[in-house]
């Protein structure tokens, strides 16, 4: 009886989930320029938000990308297999992760939390990260008086035990860019360089990479 009245209970659950935001399996979703939404689910779609748009949820797929338009306030973006594309002047009000994929910050946004990938590259401009960029097996690039304040965080141990190529990893400072929280490359052992121009600073300490000043 116990079994059957949790299962209803997930059930419930379940649907009020899907009910409280624009929810599909097998299709992309679309918002249009200008659109409200509670939020956006897929399992095997896309996520597209229009330019000036409204997501009070988050946004969440499995095997996606997901792009966001110019002027959007979104909460989290998460996929596990696809990029995450943001546009100019977007503001996150949470984390923008992934596993497999990229994820570009497009100039004048703002993301209130993370921004995470496991494998795929991160390149912002002219963007602010009020917590930490991270990745695993991937570059990370800095453009455009970025600003990360949480600080920029190497995980993992070698490349190749993620199943990625065993070659050095790249961090580039560049264009009066700011990284306040330092650099932290956890596993010792890996091969990472920060590229650090004369026009851009990193506050905090660097730790297990080499620093070339160009």
């Amino acid at each position: 009886m116990k079994t059957k009245i949790a299962g209803i209970h997930f059930l419930c659950l379940f649907a009020l989930f899907f009910w409280s935001c624009d929810a599909s399996v097998n299709r992309s979703r679309h918002l249009g320029d200008g659109e409200r939404s509670t939020g956006l689910t897929s399992v095997n779609g896309s996520i597209f938000v229009g330019s000036k748009c409204t997501v009070d949820g988050s946004c969440h797929t499995v095997n996606g990308r997901i792009e966001v338009g110019d002027g959007s306030q979104v909460e989290a973006l998460e996929t596990v297999n696809g990029r995450i594309r943001i546009g100019a002047n977007v503001v996150v009000g949470g984390d923008a992760g992934t596993v497999n994929g990229s994820i570009e910050c497009g100039p004048g946004s703002k993301v209130h939390g993370d921004v995470s990938t496991v494998n795929g590259s991160v390149e912002l401009r002219n963007t602010v990260v009020d917590d930490e960029v991270s990745t695993v097996n991937g570059d990370v690039r800095l453009r455009e008086k970025s600003v990360v304040r949480g600080g920029i965080v190497i995980k993992g141990r070698n490349s190749h035990f993620f199943g990625g190529h065993d070659h050095g990893l790249e961090i580039r400072i560049e264009g009066g860019s700011t990284v306040e929280g330092g650099i932290d490359v956890r596993d010792p052992d890996r091969k990472v360089k920060v590229y650090l121009d004369k026009d851009s600073t990193i506050q905090g300490d660097v730790r297990n990479a080499e620093v070339v000043k160009e």
